[in-house]
C-alpha cells in the first residue's frame, strides 16, 4: 500500500509488536479524525488514546508515533502528525480531497512531528490564539528559563491554557519547569507583531527564529 493510500483511509490495520513481552498483536490504527463527522465527535487528542495501544498478550501499554490527521469541529483547521517528508506530501494530496468534497479550500494547515505537538496545536487553535505568536512567546520564556536556571538543559516546551492563564512546560532531563502568563501578557506580545499570510504550513521553533 502507497502513502498516498494509507492517507486517504481513515484507519488501518497494523501488526505491532510489544516492547515488554515481545509477542505481535493486531491493532487498528487512526490515520484520520473529522471532528465534524459525528462518528469522530468523540475522539480525543488529549488523553493520548490515539497513539497508545495495549498489548492482548501482557497487558501492556504502548505509545507509538504515526501519521495522524486531525481536521477541527469547523473544518478550519487541519493539523498532520507526520514522520517523514513523504507523509507530508501524501497529506497535502489527502486534504485537496478534502476540499474537493465540500471541506473549506482555506484551511489552516500545519504539520508536526510529535503527537505532543499535535496536542499542543489543537489547544492553541481552540483557545482562539495565534501558534506564531506562541512559538515567539516561547522563545523569550525559554531565555529567561536559561537565565534563571543555567543549570538545566531544556528539551522542548510544550503550551497548554490553565484557567485565565497560559501555561508553558519546559522539559527537562532533570526535571521539568512551568512558566505561567496572563492572557493579557499574550495578546501584548501579539500586538507587537505582524504576519505575511498565508500562513506557514511548519510553525515551531525554527520558524520563530527565522522570523526574528
Amino acid at each position: 500500500m502507497t502513502l498516498k493510500e494509507v492517507c486517504y483511509m481513515r484507519s488501518e490495520r497494523r501488526t505491532l509488536t510489544c516492547a515488554s513481552c515481545g509477542k505481535t498483536f493486531s491493532a487498528r490504527v487512526i490515520l484520520q479524525v473529522d471532528r465534524s463527522r459525528p462518528e469522530d465527535r468523540d475522539a480525543n487528542l488529549a488523553d493520548g488514546s490515539l497513539f497508545t495501544f495495549c498489548c492482548p498478550h501482557c497487558g501492556e501499554e504502548m505509545r507509538m508515533n504515526h501519521y495522524l490527521l486531525w481536521v477541527d469541529d469547523g473544518g478550519t483547521v487541519a493539523l498532520c502528525n507526520i514522520t517523514c517528508d513523504e507523509e507530508k506530501r501524501a497529506m497535502e494530496e489527502s486534504l485537496s480531497a478534502l476540499s474537493a468534497f465540500g471541506k473549506q479550500s482555506n484551511l489552516r494547515r500545519r504539520f508536526v512531528r510529535s503527537p505532543a505537538h499535535l496536542c499542543e496545536k489543537a489547544e492553541i487553535f481552540s483557545a482562539g490564539l495565534d501558534d506564531r505568536v506562541v512559538e515567539i512567546v516561547k522563545l523569550y520564556l525559554a531565555e529567561e528559563v536559561r537565565r534563571a536556571h543555567p543549570q538545566k538543559t531544556l528539551t522542548d516546551v510544550l503550551f497548554f491554557p490553565d484557567g485565565e492563564e497560559y501555561g508553558f512546560l519546559f522539559l527537562c532531563p532533570d526535571g521539568d519547569l512551568t512558566v505561567k502568563i496572563t492572557k493579557q501578557m499574550l495578546d501584548e506580545a501579539a500586538a507587537k507583531f505582524s504576519f505575511s499570510e498565508p500562513s506557514p504550513q511548519r510553525v515551531d521553533a525554527a520558524w520563530a527564529l527565522e522570523f526574528l
